[in-house]
């Protein structure tokens, strides 16, 4: 059931890459930005009520070596409301943070990072514009085939 899911979302993902490009002019987004190459890839991440009581959110992530993003995010809410947003952006690593600029927002989360052997742990120090390290999240590799 889950690789299945993961399926369908990696599937959805692709029809919506390149959906919202036009917001990244806004950004102060440079070439020379540097990347992380352990970062490259896909990945996947749940939580249950972390933010919210009784919110599910699942989402997949796809960091591109050239610095730009996607992210397909679904969110199930206690009565089985679903909320599913698509979106693309930039991701580079400064100062040995993780930044990832939202097109759809706007605006640029800052997290600390630490990489282990299949998964990542974010845990944030900006949050939609706002000092924030309450949100600590795992994303975990998607292997390739």
């Amino acid at each position: 059931m889950k690789k299945t899911f993961i399926i369908i979302i990696v599937s959805l993902l692709s029809n919506f890459v390149f959906s919202q490009d036009s917001k990244l002019e806004h950004t102060n987004w440079s070439e020379n930005k540097s990347i992380d190459e352990k970062l490259v890839g896909c990945w996947k991440g749940s939580e249950i009520g972390f933010q919210k009581k009784g919110l599910k959110k699942y989402w997949v992530s796809c960091r591109l070596k050239d610095g730009t993003s996607i992210l397909l995010f679904v969110a199930i809410d206690k009565k089985g409301e679903v909320l599913q947003e698509t979106e693309n952006g930039k991701w580079w690593i400064e100062n040995g943070n993780y930044y990832e600029f939202h097109s759809v927002s706007g605006m640029t989360d800052v997290y600390k990072y630490e990489i282990f052997e299949d998964s990542v742990k974010f845990t944030s120090i900006v949050l939609m514009g706002e000092k924030d390290s309450s949100y600590s999240f795992f994303d975990y590799k998607i292997a390739e085939d």
